[in-house]
């Protein structure tokens, strides 16, 4: 008889998830909408995870699915995603009506990465407007400013390391260097480290850093999938994706300054500084603790450590391909510096025309987050996706997907979409950004908050090292340039090679090569 019990329990067991499985499945046929059919259990994720595509093709043969259509059914494993393709849909759930769709669908499992899950981006609902309340100020321009000489000092040594490398050293993948720039930045503007990763390759803010954010390898990008998919799964594993030893030494760097500052009353004008200025602004009982500054500084470093450099990486890797474009963009940093004494400043930077039509052209081409997300919290009825279609109502936990780089490669809304031409942005910038088909750091109030710092940091560091040495194709440069397979990150397939070539005639840039402090 027990045996018998197992065994019908075993079954009821199998028709559940047979059940579960197959009805999960069966929502867009059910209704009518545009979808590819998908595989059990992976959904339309098949490809990805067997390391066949990039999350970018995956986005782009989504958005291509039925170009007449508003928007396209999709399936991440057993969840059914919403693929808004309409630009005018787009602005009307991300900007309109922001209160049915407020947050982003969960990254992590709160209970098991306290620090990861604790950060501006992964927060929701009121919890996210407070916090957002409070971290915005510190992004101003205004802000930014006074951390731009931090950032320089990273910048400018940088560029004097990569203008005197030996002949035999200057063929090199770029990632690893330039990773080694955004460690020094955060760390500078962030936590108050005096970090030169240049000298001491091996610090722990690199070391740690590195661990904490890299998402290029299988293994992270299934945990990662796991915590978004089935998350009580994580819970149950307790499946960190950001190591304990790593949170803590995160952790303990903010809260030794923290002690520092309250009780010698130092002060510096860096991130955790603003933070701890906001709370002298709030209600006793409702200012930041300890550990929210810790998970907010963690968070900024999560955000810019890798992107950042892997933006950067791209953006030196189509300059090689095009020297045509990197030539002109080396004259009007040539100019600016000239006219300006040698000095790079905040206002100066912001000025260059070229320089920001390329940062915006990479960023077009290959947008930091392929697509943005949101997640429905009150039903709300979409009008239908094609003449004939009926209406579609996304109910409450339902996710809506924005495919930007889809949309960024449309040639409905750009010409020749595939070809990297800065020109595009040269004098027609507010234009092209006004359509609402630009949107490398999302849109509306979940838009990436802090856009200005990282494009700032990307935007120097190319004008010190341009100033000094050009970049150029070798042997080992993949051309075109691809995307890696299979993981979430933005990488480039089989690294960013590429060679640094000094220049004969280098720009006298005044300031000098000294560590951030």
């Amino acid at each position: 008889m027990d045996y018998l019990s197992v065994g019908l329990s075993l079954v009821a067991v199998f028709v559940a998830l047979c059940y579960l499985i197959t009805s999960s499945h069966d929502l867009f046929k059910k209704h009518g909408i545009v979808h590819v059919p998908p595989t059990p259990l992976l959904g339309n994720m098949g490809s990805f995870v067997k390391r066949q595509i990039t999350m970018a093709d995956l986005m782009i043969n989504a958005y291509q699915l039925d170009p007449k259509a508003k928007y396209v059914g999709f399936y991440e494993f057993l969840t059914p995603i919403i693929v808004l393709r309409d630009l005018d849909l787009i602005k009307v759930i991300a900007m309109k009506h922001v209160e049915q769709f407020p947050d982003h669908r969960p990254m992590v499992n709160r209970k098991v990465d306290s620090m990861l899950g604790g950060s501006l981006f992964m927060m929701n609902s009121d919890e996210w407007r407070y916090h957002r309340n409070i971290l915005s100020p510190t992004f101003t321009s205004s802000k930014i400013k006074t951390m731009f000489k931090l950032m320089s000092e990273c910048a400018i040594r940088f560029a004097e390391h990569l203008s005197n490398l030996p002949e035999d050293k200057r063929e090199m993948e770029m990632k690893g260097v330039l990773t080694r720039y955004t460690n020094d930045v955060i760390a500078s503007c962030v936590y108050n480290a005096s970090v030169d990763s240049i000298k001491e390759p091996n610090n722990m803010f690199y070391v740690y850093g590195k661990i904490g954010t890299s998402m290029a390898t299988f293994k992270k990008s299934a945990m990662v999938l796991l915590h978004r998919n089935v998350s009580w799964l994580a819970e149950l594993l307790r499946l960190n994706i950001l190591d304990s030893h790593v949170a803590k030494f995160f952790h303990d760097q903010v809260a030794d300054q923290v002690e520092t500052r309250q009780r010698t009353g130092a002060r510096r004008s860096d991130f955790l500084q603003l933070l701890i200025d906001s709370n002298k602004k709030r209600e006793t009982g409702k200012e930041l603790t300890v550990k929210q500054m810790a998970n907010h500084a963690f968070g900024f470093f999560f955000g810019g450590f890798d992107s950042v450099s892997a933006q950067t990486c791209i953006a030196a890797h189509l300059l090689a391909e095009n020297p045509d474009v990197q030539e002109r963009l080396q004259r009007e940093i040539d100019e600016t510096l000239e006219s300006n004494n040698g000095e790079l400043t905040y206002d100066v930077l912001h000025e260059m025309k070229y320089l920001d039509a390329v940062m915006s052209e990479v960023l077009r081409l290959f947008p930091i987050a392929t697509f943005t997300d949101r997640m429905c919290v009150k039903d709300f009825q979409l009008p239908p996706a094609r003449p004939g279609d009926k209406p579609f109502t996304v109910k409450a936990g339902m996710n809506v997907w924005i495919p930007v780089i889809g949309i960024h490669r449309d040639p409905q809304y750009y010409e020749n979409p595939l070809k990297f031409d800065p020109d595009r942005f040269y004098e027609n910038h507010k234009t092209v950004v006004s359509s609402g088909a630009y949107m490398p750091f999302g849109l509306g109030p979940r838009m990436c908050i802090g856009n200005r710092f990282a494009l700032t940091e990307m935007k120097v560091l190319l004008c010190h090292v341009l100033a000094k040495c050009s970049v150029r194709i070798t042997s080992r440069t993949i051309t075109p340039f691809q995307l890696e397979k299979g993981v979430m990150n933005t990488t480039g397939k089989n690294g960013f090679w590429l060679a640094i070539e000094p220049r004969k005639s280098l720009s006298d840039v005044s300031a000098s090569p000294v560590p951030c402090s």
